[in-house]
């Protein structure tokens, strides 16, 4: 499914950017930006994630027991009170990771400004599907922390679930005072020069802002769960969505309950055929071979059986059938009228257009057969040349 991810950076939100991807993750077009009503359009049967000034959500952890989510979020808000500097009943906490030694990664924001932030986007007429802090869609770097300074001077760092982020003139500030001992990534944009103090850190460079906001779409999208819409901002799109394709959906139920009873009745309807044949196929054998027992799969060969006069593999009458018929493929307007065969002679009555035909025929048979072959009679009729034809059965 394709997906829209919108970077805002303040709210009230009078300017946004966004980019499309595909279902793979790879951009579409180039990311743009101006008023959220002008990103509408390209959230229509799309998945929304919208990116959020880190600024204002916290990403902290605490030790909460219990393995239900539903409880360790009920309970997340007294787990974080001692961490939290506002009134804990005016805070949304979301869960983002849960460990397997109940230590688990919360995001904290105000309730009202995230209230607020939805707000501004239902009213411009898209419904996000996730919500992120932006610094949670730095690309995280498995061994360490990343920082990121984009082209509006902001440092966006990642460290696993954790992050923040703040004017890029206190990297410098942050760095002095930092005590974590694991390695630390920086990335710049373009051609800007690194904070001071952090000259001699490993680096990188986007070349331009449209690539780091392809690289922060790219990492969002991949993150699981909707971010900061749980509890009360838990979104109901899905309910919306199940509407506009209830109808599609009942026709097409409709079309494959429509197509079950087809495929039954016409299952049905051949087996009938199916029954039909074997009891015509019976009689003809019975009528042919009265008395003899007909073993499924092996009439053909009890026919051959009973007609083998010679005790060859193959019966003489079948030989001179089979040469016959394949003597009338090569002859147009040629029709077989009937033969009967006794005493190791096939004579059979054929219409043809002319003597010539007649003669042609005689000399084709005896070539395949290698038998005597002679005209008995010929007679015209409306239809052309009746003619009967004898196969001596000798050598």
């Amino acid at each position: 499914m394709e997906k829209l991810v919108l970077w805002i950076t303040d709210i009230p939100p009078r300017t946004a950017r966004w980019l499309v991807l595909d279902g793979n993750g790879n951009r579409v077009g180039f990311p743009q930006q101006g008023a959220l009503k002008d990103a509408a359009p390209l959230a229509a049967n799309r998945r929304v994630y919208v990116l959020l000034p880190g600024e204002r959500i916290l990403a902290t952890a605490a030790t909460v027991p219990g393995r239900n989510a539903a409880r360790v979020l009920q309970a997340a808000p007294y787990a974080l009170e001692e961490n939290l500097a506002g009134d804990v009943e005016s805070m949304h906490v979301a869960l983002t990771h849960r460990g397997s030694d109940s230590r688990s990664e919360f995001l904290v924001t105000d309730r009202d400004w995230l209230a607020n932030c939805l707000a501004e986007l239902d009213d411009a007429g898209i419904t996000a599907d996730a919500a992120w802090p932006d610094y949670l869609s730095v690309p995280a770097d498995a061994n360490g922390e990343h920082w990121l300074i984009t082209a509006e001077e902001r440092l966006l760092a990642r460290k696993g679930w954790q992050g923040f982020a703040v004017p890029a003139a206190d990297a410098t500030l942050l760095y002095s005072h930092r005590n974590d001992e694991l390695p630390l990534r920086l990335t710049l944009v373009g051609e800007q020069p690194a904070p001071l103090g952090l000259e001699e850190l490993e680096s990188a460079r986007f070349e331009d802002d449209a690539r780091v906001f392809t690289e922060l779409a790219a990492t969002v999208t991949a993150l699981p769960g909707a971010g900061l819409l749980q509890g009360a901002f838990r979104r109901k799109r899905e309910s919306a969505e199940w509407k506009r394709w209830r109808w599609p959906a009942a026709a097409a139920i409709a079309w494959l309950v429509i197509g079950a009873l087809t495929f039954g009745l016409d299952t049905w309807r051949l087996k009938r055929e199916v029954d039909f044949l074997d009891r015509t196929k019976a009689e003809l054998f019975n009528q042919a071979l009265p008395g003899r027992r007909m073993v499924q799969g092996q009439e053909r060969y009890l026919m051959e059986q009973a007609l083998n006069v010679g005790g060859g593999a193959q019966s003489e009458f079948l030989l001179h059938l089979g040469h016959v018929a394949q003597s009338l493929q090569g002859m147009s307007n040629a029709r077989l009228n009937g033969f009967s065969y006794r005493n190791q002679r096939l004579e059979f009555s054929v219409t043809v257009p002319d003597a010539q035909s007649l003669e042609r025929l005689r000399d084709a048979l005896a070539q395949q057969s290698g038998r005597d072959v002679a005209i008995e009679s010929a007679n015209s009729t409306s239809g052309g040349l009746e003619g009967r034809i004898m196969i001596n059965g000798g050598a």
